[in-house]
């Protein structure tokens, strides 16, 4: 038996359920592909708008395997799943049993029991379209206050999230908000209305943090910068319900 909240691509979040949907980067609409299934009472071929969805985004999942970051590229029913070493290291590829598809990819089929640490990365469509229409574009010389919680919570218009959440379908995780901030992997601790965001980094390189202006706080490596400052803004998702999945099915004879 494969892990029933197994997913990935593209989805929009409406009414507190996710659908698969096409989305190009930038439209005012999400579509719903032949034979999917989409919420009443929109027409069965008219698009959505995307300013009806609560969330719209793009799913990867990650896990841990022998110590190592590996992408789930599919699961079967049997309990199987196809992933691909996501820390590009051949060599330790190789001697795990991974085989070289192409130039730098390396795939194996194992069982999805084998995996720890299983997440969600949620990509949000959305961030660029929502920034625009919340934020002003930064003023030289102008300094940064904000992005920490301070008593209050730093969220503009329902980002960022973090805690354990029960989110649509049911699902729950724990939740933080990441981005990066010209490269440095970061973790997204509060986001102000005037802008500022207060960054912890996540990274490994701490001298080169340090050289950056990151300062600790709360014992963590910070910075406070601006919302526009940031790329690749996205959900970390850790799955609360596939340990107790795996744990359940640890000792069946089942895959």
């Amino acid at each position: 038996m494969s892990y029933p909240r197994y997913r990935r691509g593209t989805f929009a979040v409406i009414d507190g359920v996710s659908y698969p949907v096409l989305y190009a980067n930038g439209d005012n609409y999400v579509r719903f592909g032949d034979g999917d299934d989409r919420p009443t009472p929109y027409p069965r071929d008219s698009p959505v708008p995307v300013d009806l969805c609560e969330r719209v985004i793009s799913v990867q999942v990650y896990a841990s395997y022998r110590g190592h970051s590996v992408l789930v590229d599919g699961v079967d029913e049997l309990g199987g799943a196809r992933v691909m070493d996501a820390e590009w290291d051949g060599e330790w590829a190789t001697i795990n049993g991974f085989v070289q598809e192409n130039r730098y990819e390396y795939y194996k089929h194992i069982d999805l029991r084998d995996l720890r640490d299983y997440y969600e990365k949620q990509s949000d469509l959305l961030f660029t379209r929502w920034r625009a229409a919340h934020f002003a574009r930064p003023i030289e010389g102008h300094q940064l206050r904000g992005g920490w919680a301070n008593g209050e919570p730093a969220v503009v218009g329902g980002r960022p999230r973090s805690g354990i959440l029960e989110i649509e379908d049911g699902r729950v995780a724990e939740v933080t908000t990441r981005a990066e901030y010209r490269g440095f992997p970061c973790e997204i601790a509060g986001i102000s209305p005037d802008g500022s965001v207060g960054l912890y980094y996540v990274g490994v390189d701490q001298e080169r943090a340090e050289a950056d202006g990151f300062r600790l706080r709360d014992g963590r490596p910070a910075k406070t910068v601006h919302v526009y400052d940031l790329a690749r803004y996205h959900e970390h998702h850790l799955d609360l319900q596939f340990e107790r999945w795996r744990q359940s099915r640890e000792f069946s004879t089942e895959r």
